[in-house]
């Protein structure tokens, strides 16, 4: 089985050729982004401190018998040095301290290793701790939304990718090694996602003064077309292990449709994008007993406004999306139970409690999220409100986050 599993993954690297950079679904506060060029030359030879804080507060108010609801406030501190090893290179070495509000001790204390080569302007290879939980810009049904606060370090491989037509994010996340003869198993994630540019007209138009010739007026508009598709199989199993326990692997699949209408001043930094997308899920699961899947159709529909200022490094934004769910026992390892199928507990084989033994396997959800975020000089704000209204059941899911995020860096010599 695992054979057969790595030949599919590399075959699907090898076909996929599109993902998107945009995230209809996620405050852009929370993603991390690699070193440009000029930051490995900036910080070529020097050793410096990275600072990475966050606040948070998350509550989920769950009526559907999918999940049950949670609230939890903590604190995530990740001190990481950084030394620039040449024009292409940087090593990192830190450490990943999660700590939330009512426990002794802290939930979670890890370290951090990351060596990033950038061989050339589109290709970066990072080895040990990745660019991972929201920064691979996966949807809710591909990636729940508290795996920033409960699963936020991913460690292993990836490769990063990025044209002026396509880009891309694949990456091995080794979530648990087995040690030989133990009572556990293994578990990875691998994954693939791309972004194939199709179509840009963006244009700016300039007006200039008659008497002076002055730019008095700089507006951007037009439309952008692209197409995203990812891969991704999370493994559970492992030749050692001393339970008798199944190996399971679940994929998902994901192609679909992007586009956005983008209008602004570039003057004042005040931008308007309107966009749509018309993604198709696809779900299969393979262990002993069971072989079973199934898809999902998720188009929406949605609204941002920003206003920066670039020289300052504040400004705002806001983001309201609005979609329609129509899942057919669909199910990802990774994604949020608000889009799941009644079969999934099966598939994970948890007894079903009898309000789930009454819902369906075919999920019919309106969904709706508001989102703003608000950037100072070094700090971000992020306050963002999800609704998952099940048209079947009429009952309506909850979700609820707020975010502070400072991130700086102090150059030590």
């Amino acid at each position: 089985m695992k054979r057969h599993f790595f030949i599919l993954a590399i075959a699907m690297v090898a076909v996929f050729s599109a993902a998107a950079q945009y995230n209809s679904t996620t405050l852009s506060m929370l993603g991390d982004q690699p070193p440009t060029d000029s930051d490995l030359v900036h910080n070529c030879r020097h050793l410096s401190l990275d600072v990475d804080a966050n606040g948070f507060f998350l509550d989920a108010e769950y009526a559907t018998p999918f999940a049950k609801g949670y609230s939890v406030a903590g604190f995530r501190l990740s001190p990481t040095l950084v030394y620039g090893i040449n024009e292409r290179a940087q090593l990192s070495v830190g450490l990943n301290a999660s700590a939330f509000a009512g426990l002794d001790s802290l939930y979670r204390l890890r370290p951090t290793l990351s060596l990033l080569y950038k061989p050339t302007r589109w290709l970066t290879l990072v080895a040990g701790t990745l660019y991972g939980s929201h920064t691979h810009r996966l949807d809710a049904p591909v990636y729940d939304p508290s795996g920033w606060i409960f699963n936020y370090q991913e460690d292993g491989l990836q490769i990063l990718t990025r044209t002026n037509r396509w880009c891309s994010d694949t990456w091995l996340d080794w979530t648990h090694y087995l040690t030989p003869w133990t009572p556990d198993q293994e578990r990875f994630t691998m994954g693939t996602k791309h972004t194939l540019l199709i179509f840009n007209n963006k244009k700016n138009f300039i007006a200039h003064d008659a008497e002076d010739g002055h730019i008095v007026k700089s507006t951007i508009r037009g439309w952008e077309i692209t197409l995203p598709a990812h891969f991704i199989a999370s493994h559970r199993g492992g030749e050692v292990k001393t339970i008798d326990t199944n190996t399971v692997t679940t994929f998902n699949e994901c192609i679909g449709l992007h586009a956005y209408y983008l209008w602004g001043n570039n003057i004042q930094s005040k931008y308007h994008l309107l966009a749509f997308d018309l993604p198709f899920y696809f779900y299969h699961l393979e262990d002993h007993t069971l072989d079973h899947g199934g898809n999902a159709l998720y188009p929406t529909v949605a609204y941002e406004y920003h206003r920066l200022n670039p020289d300052e490094r504040r400004g705002w934004s806001l983001r309201a999306v609005a979609g329609y769910w129509h899942g057919d026992h669909y199910f990802s390892a990774m994604g949020s139970p608000q889009f799941w199928s009644a079969n999934a507990y099966s598939a994970l084989h948890i007894p079903p409690t009898t309000t789930l033994a009454e819902a369906t396997d075919i999920r019919n959800i309106v969904t709706f999220s508001i989102a703003y975020e608000h950037q100072f000089k070094g700090l971000n704000l992020g306050l963002q409100a999800d609704f998952y209204h099940d048209l079947d059941l009429g009952k309506t899911d909850l979700l609820v986050g707020f975010y502070m995020r400072f991130k700086e860096r102090f150059i030590l010599f």
